[in-house]
């Protein structure tokens, strides 16, 4: 593959990619959002409106940027050897995914666990 075809390859998969992790991630502040309503006093919000959005936007920007980095390495390795990097750059992919939405699924299993040690207080 040349430097443009490598490019290519990644840049067409981040639009799966980014509708993948909006969909965990709405996922995961909704279940959050929900559980928190069951240990939180009525009326108080688990997470600042503004600084949700702020976050959202920041992780966002973050997890593309680490997305950037897997055509940037591959394209690096293809130096030493390409076929290698090739399939590298593949796993990279596919570990890069499941890795993301582990992290995007992240405010959901914190908030598993605060209603696990709070539930006792719920109102």
């Amino acid at each position: 593959m040349t430097t443009g075809q490598v490019i290519r390859w990644w840049e067409l998969r981040r639009l799966l990619y980014n509708a993948i992790l909006l969909i965990v991630g709405v996922a995961a502040i909704a279940g959050m959002e929900w559980l928190m309503t069951k240990v939180i006093p009525l009326g108080e919000d688990a997470v600042e409106p503004m600084i949700l959005v702020l976050g959202v936007l920041v992780y966002g920007f973050m997890a593309n940027l680490c997305y950037t980095l897997g055509w940037i390495v591959e394209l690096w390795g293809r130096k030493a050897n390409p076929a290698s990097a090739r399939r590298r750059g593949q796993w990279m992919f596919r570990a890069g995914l499941v890795f993301s939405c582990v992290l995007t699924s992240a405010p959901f299993w914190l908030a598993c666990v605060y209603w696990i040690t709070h539930r006792s207080s719920a109102h």
